[in-house]
């Protein structure tokens, strides 16, 4: 008689490994192998092309080297979608055979030869049968049934987990009387100018990724700010009053900040995608707005700005839907759930 073989698993991350995620494992007394990528502060100083290149091949690297310390059908889990990319096609060049769970597929269909590669590259990674993605929301499942025309194809829900960002938690406070909005991929910057040009009696504070992402003029209401620490992001969204993230893709993005909004209580208003509208539904702990739609977001920042008591309910009614399906245990319970499939 020939003894099952066991399975091992391969957790990847573009970062380093958090306490939250090890911990977590742990807990549920659940074995897997841990393997991250240690990104400098002085990795942001460098341009974008140098600093994208770079990270990629730090993802090139740690996927050759978990291809290379596993052994036929171990599961690899992919933290990020391109990290899965490169351990597929890696594995198809290397002839390995793998089970790779890729956790947060994101694609914005745009026209662009960039974006019809990664589609051909993306569609030929989820056609294999040893591919298991995973997405943020319901709605994005059929949609990218759609995109990459694979209607057969399950994509697994596995909601983001904020994580180490539960040290942020915080009951409603009406804040300094101003509106921020922060962060790098998906924002909408030219939608939020024209939101605060309608609005110039109302205070923006603004973090891009690049000294001149909102152009070299902008309007004497904002106040921005890139190139600044994590935690003094993190205490410009606790003293706001109201979070607004335009965006500018219907791919997951913004959801680290949706996060902390929603564990300091505060109020949001965003785009409606199919990222967003799995956390806020409309009118009940939050606002959405159609993309690119400048005037009803700047007619529901200057509605909510002044109503604090909806600005409280909406804060609250937003933390408690970010706690009951983002919180770290959630996560580690669906990934296991998940893996266990597989074995």
């Amino acid at each position: 008689m020939v003894a099952n073989k066991t399975k091992e698993v391969f957790f990847l991350k573009d970062s380093e490994i958090n306490e939250w995620l090890t911990q977590g494992f742990a807990q549920r007394e659940f074995a897997i192998n841990f393997m991250g990528i240690n990104n400098s502060s002085q990795l942001l100083m460098k341009g974008r092309l140098l600093r994208i290149a770079i990270l990629h091949f730090k993802y090139i690297k740690l996927a050759f080297n978990s291809l290379w310390k596993s052994k036929n059908e171990d599961i690899i889990i992919c933290f990020l979608d391109v990290l899965g990319l490169y351990v597929f096609l890696l594995s198809k060049v290397l002839f390995k055979k793998r089970d790779i769970i890729v956790i947060n597929i994101m694609f914005n269909d745009n026209d662009s030869i960039i974006t019809r590669i990664k589609l051909f590259l993306y569609k030929w990674m989820l056609k294999s049968k040893f591919v298991y993605p995973t997405v943020t929301s319901v709605a994005l499942r059929d949609t990218y049934r759609k995109i990459f025309n694979l209607p057969e194809k399950y994509f697994y829900l596995l909601h983001d987990s904020y994580g180490k960002l539960e040290k942020y938690k915080k009951p409603y406070s009406s804040g300094d009387n101003y509106v921020f909005c922060g962060g790098t991929n998906g924002r909408d910057w030219n939608t939020l100018v024209k939101i605060a040009s309608l609005l110039p009696e109302i205070r923006f504070v603004i973090v891009g990724p690049q000294q001149k992402t909102l152009g070299v003029k902008y309007p004497a209401n904002i106040d921005y700010y890139y190139n600044i620490s994590l935690d003094r992001f993190q205490d410009l969204i606790k003293n706001c009053s109201l979070l607004a993230l335009p965006l500018n893709t219907i791919a997951p993005a913004g959801l680290i900040v949706l996060f902390t909004a929603g564990l300091l209580s505060k109020p949001v208003i965003t785009t409606d995608n199919v990222a967003m509208n799995e956390y806020i539904t409309s009118g009940e702990n939050g606002i959405l707005v159609e993309m690119g739609d400048f005037e009803e977001f700047a007619t529901q920042a200057q509605r909510l700005l002044y109503d604090t008591k909806l600005q409280q309910v909406f804060g609250e009614k937003l933390f408690t839907k970010i706690e009951s399906i983002g919180s770290p245990m959630a996560f580690v319970d669906r990934v296991i759930d998940i893996t266990n499939e597989l074995k």
